[in-house]
């Protein structure tokens, strides 16, 4: 019995392997679970990372929004006359009006002292103790998306004799002029000390 194989045991190892196939029909039913819950994950972290995103855009429209309202009612408490040019940024998606209401655009200057910001999931909309307006002096000043040099400035409208904060693009200075024009003079300074150099 010591060494030799007979047929008998050889068919019994024979018959539990073969019959014994758990292994076999469960591998593709745990491939199928685990594949599901790496989409979860992935589509939970995909949600959170959105979340993130979305929250960062407000801050940034938050900031952007503040510094104008911030130097509009500093130029209102100066009274007419006064002017000061900054620079604003709308992210996408984003919309921001001086001088009226979401929605109420037509009902300006009675909204003049509000301004809002247009998200595409939500308005929100605020007070400010300066009165905006466009160019004219006949409607709100609206911004899309992008990058806008904006000038502020003071001045009475004379049916009424009040004073609001003109909100306008800068005619000629665009920033991508300006950009480029100042890539030009590093240029130019950079030729100017290479040949000097030489």
């Amino acid at each position: 019995m010591g060494g030799r194989v007979t047929a008998v045991q050889v068919s019994i190892v024979d018959a539990s392997i073969s019959g014994d196939e758990s292994a076999v029909f469960g591998l593709p039913f745990r491939l199928s679970v685990g594949a599901l819950l790496f989409a979860a994950l992935l589509l939970l972290s995909s949600i959170s990372l959105s979340g993130f995103m979305v929250e960062d855009r407000d801050r940034e429209v938050a900031a952007e929004v503040s510094k104008l309202t911030a130097a509009a009612e500093q130029l209102s408490l100066r009274g007419a006359g006064s002017e000061i040019t900054l620079e604003f940024r709308v992210p996408y998606n984003v919309k921001v009006g001086f001088g009226a209401l979401p929605g109420r655009e037509g009902e300006w200057p009675a909204d003049a002292h509000n301004y809002y910001v247009s998200t595409g999931r939500r308005d929100s909309f605020y007070a400010s103790s300066a009165s905006f307006s466009g160019p004219t002096m006949k409607g709100p000043a609206i911004f899309a998306p992008g990058r806008h040099r904006l000038v502020l400035e003071t001045a009475i409208e004379p049916e009424t004799g009040r004073l609001f904060v003109l909100v306008f693009e800068s005619e000629g200075e665009g920033l991508q002029e300006v950009d480029e024009d100042a890539d030009e003079d590093a240029d130019e300074d950079a030729d100017e000390e290479s040949g000097s150099g030489v």
